[in-house]
């Protein structure tokens, strides 16, 4: 049986306001988690393309959760 420290797991919150847009979505879980619903956010409501300038944008207003 294998137990699981979740204290150990880094969950990561972004909110889609911190980045200057007029939007309440949150990502919330992982890193790779949250990169990959801000990127499905990002395209899907907003239409922008993920650029390095993007990624760098997110990590710079990602917080501890």
């Amino acid at each position: 049986m294998s137990i699981i420290n979740h204290k150990s797991i880094k969950m990561k919150q972004v909110k889609c306001a911190d980045l200057g847009n007029d939007c309440d979505f949150v990502a919330k879980g992982t890193l790779d988690e949250v990169m990959a619903q801000v990127a499905d956010h990002a395209t899907g409501v907003h239409k922008m393309t993920i650029t390095d300038d993007v990624v760098a944008a997110v990590k710079g207003v990602m917080t501890d959760v």
